[in-house]
C-alpha cells in the first residue's frame, strides 16, 4: 500500500514482490473497503465445527471400547480408524 501510495504502478508494485497485479489487487480492495484491519491475515482453515474439549471427550470415550465393539474387524485402534469413528459420529469429512 505504501509503494502505491507513493506512486508506484500496480504493475511495479507486483513485478518487485513477485506476485500477480491480480493479488496486488486484492489487496488494494481488502485496504479500500476495511482499512489496515482488511491486510490482516486469516486464521488458516476453516472454523472447527465442535470444539476440540468435545473431540477429546468423545476421544476418549471411544478408546475406552474396542474397535470390534463396533463393528470393525480389528482389536485394536489405528489413528487411522479413530479418525473414521469419529467422522462417522460427528458428520465430518
Amino acid at each position: 500500500m505504501l509503494m502505491l501510495h507513493r506512486g508506484d504502478r500496480v504493475s511495479d508494485v507486483a513485478r518487485t514482490l513477485c506476485c500477480a497485479r491480480s493479488s496486488v489487487g486484492r489487496w488494494i480492495n481488502w485496504f479500500t473497503l476495511s482499512g489496515v484491519a482488511g491486510l490482516k491475515s486469516l486464521p488458516a482453515g476453516r472454523s472447527r465445527r465442535w470444539p476440540f474439549e468435545h473431540i477429546c471427550s468423545l476421544l476418549r470415550e471411544l478408546v475406552k471400547h474396542a474397535p470390534d465393539d463396533f463393528g470393525y474387524q480389528r482389536s485394536r485402534w489405528s489413528t487411522e480408524l479413530l479418525t473414521i469413528k469419529i467422522n462417522e459420529i460427528t458428520g465430518f469429512q
